[in-house]
């Protein structure tokens, strides 16, 4: 058996040594995760205005900034689903110049007598949309989509992630008053431009992304100023004869519904006022806003002014690519803090 001595001699070596050990293991510098951000971008409803998300698009690819994930309403989501299927910005871009061609609208414009629900069906546009991407669902996209609409018996917001993409697109595309409701799933559901003009929560609480990108072809509250009356008048002109303009006098006779404090003006001037709000509240929760706002005023079907929409688009994202690589070269996974980002970067 060893002396007393020799064994506090060796529990000391023994003490020694594993404090070394332990300083140096609390040198070592931890792991830093350093992937770069995973990038949602949320499209806006907007009719024909929201060609310019084409334009953004473009300029994204052009400038090699890779989205994750897409969130869409309305018109959005159609853009959204065609680029998710894999449609790049030239091909969009040729997408958006057939629609120009007034005889393609045309055979679009599917009647539904007796006219209670809505003017249109909607059926021939989601399956011209089917014509591009298939019946494909959710699954099948290149890139991860979600797709907002409106459930009008619980009032709330229906997110599709999963199932068939174009009765995804056919529901969130459902105009109110124009395009009869569509019933998916048991859910009678109509436009998310109504719910959620810019999904950027949506996108936040559905999507596996780590900076929220804006794009809302609305205009915020210090472009409404400059709406002038002679506009207004245009405005009424236009959708006077429009094609569902034509239908609806065609039901009523001689009265007008898209006149003026009629029928339709109402309805389409109230939903504007909600939906300005909506998504003035949404953008401050992205990470970067691009407004795509035109001052040209222009109908929902106005798809002949798809390169000036196109261009607009182009424009606001041209003038956020400085945040974004900004953002991107400074993200830092552990310690990205979203709360400090948004007002600054709100554009």
């Amino acid at each position: 058996m060893p002396a007393p001595h020799v064994v506090r001699a060796e529990g000391v070596r023994f003490l020694k040594n594993a404090w070394e050990k332990v300083k140096q293991f609390s040198l070592i510098e931890p792991t830093i995760e350093t992937r770069p951000p995973r990038i949602g971008i949320a499209l806006s409803s907007g009719g024909a205005k929201s060609l310019a998300h084409v334009g953004v698009i473009q300029v994204l690819e052009e400038n090699g900034i890779e989205v994750h994930a897409v969130a869409g309403s309305s018109m959005g989501a159609y853009v959204g689903a065609l680029w998710a299927a894999g449609c790049d910005g030239a091909q969009l871009f040729k997408l958006a110049a057939e629609m120009q061609d007034r005889t393609v609208l045309k055979q679009l414009a599917d009647p539904a007598p007796p006219f209670l629900k809505g003017f249109l069906k909607g059926e021939k546009a989601r399956d011209h949309l089917g014509a591009s991407i298939g019946d494909v669902s959710f699954d099948q996209l290149q890139k991860q989509l979600i797709i907002v609409a409106a459930d009008l018996d619980s009032y709330e917001r229906i997110v599709f992630r999963h199932g068939s993409v174009l009765d995804a697109v056919h529901a969130s595309c459902a105009m109110p008053g124009v395009v009869v409701p569509v019933t998916v799933d048991g859910k009678r559901c109509t436009d998310g431009g109504v719910v959620e003009p810019v999904p950027v929560s949506s996108m936040r609480k559905f999507c596996d992304v780590d900076l929220v990108i804006a794009v809302s072809t609305l205009p915020d509250f210090t472009q409404l100023n400059h709406k002038r009356e002679s506009e207004d008048a245009e405005i009424q002109q236009e959708i006077s004869s429009s094609l569902w303009g034509r239908m609806a006098k065609t039901i009523t006779g001689s009265i007008s519904l898209t006149a003026e404090g009629n029928t339709i003006d109402t309805l389409r001037r109230s939903i504007r006022i909600g939906q300005i709000r909506i998504a003035h509240d949404a953008c401050k929760n992205a990470d970067v806003v691009m407004h795509a706002h035109t001052h040209q005023e222009s109908r929902w079907h106005d798809y002949h002014n798809f390169e000036h929409f196109i261009e607009v688009g182009r424009h606001a994202a041209e003038a956020q690519l400085h945040t974004i690589r900004e953002l991107i070269e400074n993200y830092q996974p552990e310690t990205s803090q979203h709360e400090s980002k948004v007002q600054k970067l709100v554009g």
